[in-house]
């Protein structure tokens, strides 16, 4: 689910890859990983069945893999196309009000040029893309609709907030606690000690959270379930050569709440930094892409510290959330998070969603078996424009919890 002022992270169906902390390489195409399953769907009994329903989930992964590939591809196209329906619309004005609006026409054709930029890095995202469709599944795969193209979209913002300069100041408000917290924890330990660490980052996004505390030289995982995400990630991880590599003027596909024009038109360089330089750790780094319920259900006691920000309202059921997050730390280990309580799923059709308060959250957490301190109140924002006359802020839940 995606809200157009919010944070998403659109759940789809993935597979599992890793990369080396210092690697410019891809990764082999990876091993299928299965889908996460809907909640209306059950086990079958019988093992004929339950062949035919891996078949189906395995095709409804295809095809949708297939769509976010086609949503890619149509980007430049798509985009065009609403720039042109704003040409019609000024053209359709009488010829004495368009007289009154000189640079309008100078505007979109300013628009095009940019798009067409933008287009080199959302080429280069799908050219790199480690989760090709079959062939079969791109013929028959449903054509995106603008709930994908907006998927595409809020991927390109999540690039300014987690790899641009300019989006230092969100991560500093959302990531530097958990990562004061972390350093807090550790601090005593040298990066031979830090790398025996292991750290688990779900819903990481595009990463910069979870590369951040490879730096600091814990041995970590990401994992995310957004295949827009995980293209976009593979790129920037990947097959990044240097700094500012790329250009993108993030703000072209609404011309709303803007001062001035240059605001609208302005540029962001991607990223800010090499990701493939993570210092002096020796930690290791790796993403494992899928429903974290179903990536991480059969682990017991992995991980000395989980992070977890802007990830909770993601879950349709956060009970099962908790749980696993619990189950997957070691007896006394840490869970970090800092987020909002946006309910992904609230009131979409199709799909259960259990909503709590932030106190309901907290003591649910205290029933599983945490006990939760240094909490506080963190304002904060989420893929937001600097630049916009309109801001939407958070006021997140920040606490560290211990695994009792």
């Amino acid at each position: 689910m995606s809200h157009s002022h919010g944070h998403s992270h659109s759940h789809e169906g993935g597979h599992s890859h890793s990369h080396g902390s210092h690697s410019h390489q891809l990764p082999a195409p990876p091993p299928p990983y299965p889908s996460a399953h809907d909640d209306a769907s059950s086990s079958s009994s019988s093992s004929d069945s339950s062949m035919d329903h891996d078949s189906r989930s395995s095709d409804k992964e295809d095809l949708h893999k297939a769509t976010v590939v086609a949503t890619f591809d149509s980007y430049l196209r798509q985009a065009l196309s609403a720039n042109q329906r704003r040409r019609g619309d000024f053209y359709s004005l009488p010829a004495e009000h368009r007289a009154l609006l000189p640079g309008y026409s100078d505007l979109l054709n300013m628009v095009d040029e940019r798009l067409v930029v933008n287009e080199v890095l959302v080429k280069a995202m799908v050219e790199q893309n480690v989760f090709p469709p079959s062939e079969d599944a791109a013929l028959r795969a449903k054509a995106p609709s603008e709930a994908e193209h907006e998927r595409l979209r809020s991927t390109l913002r999540q690039c300014v907030r987690d790899w641009s300069e300019i989006g230092k100041e969100e991560r500093d408000t959302a990531y530097r606690p958990i990562l004061d917290a972390l350093e807090e924890q550790y601090k005593d330990l040298d990066l031979d000690q830090r790398a025996e660490i292991k750290i688990l980052v779900p819903g990481a996004g595009l990463a910069r959270l979870a590369w951040e505390v490879v730096r600091m030289g814990f041995s970590t995982q990401a994992n995310e379930f957004s295949l827009y995400m995980l293209i976009a990630s593979s790129l920037l991880l990947n097959n990044i050569s240097h700094p500012n590599q790329f250009t993108l003027h993030p703000y072209l596909h609404s011309f709303s709440n803007f001062r001035n024009s240059t605001d609208l038109l302005a540029p962001v360089q991607i990223p800010d930094v090499l990701p493939s330089d993570v210092g002096e750790t020796r930690g290791d780094f790796s993403f494992a892409a899928g429903d974290f319920l179903e990536v991480y259900r059969d682990e017991h006691g992995t991980y000395s510290t989980i992070l977890t920000c802007f990830f909770l309202d993601t879950a349709r059921n956060i009970v099962s959330y908790l749980l696993l997050i619990h189950q997957l730390l070691k007896e006394g280990g840490t869970w970090i998070n800092l987020g909002p309580t946006l309910w992904h799923f609230e009131n979409t059709e199709g799909a259960s969603s259990v909503e709590l308060t932030m106190e309901e959250v907290k003591r649910l957490a205290e029933r599983v078996g945490f006990r939760i301190e240094n909490e506080k109140e963190v304002q904060t924002c989420y893929t937001s424009n600097p630049r916009s006359l309109l801001r939407h802020e958070y006021t997140a839940a920040f606490w560290t919890a211990t695994k009792l």
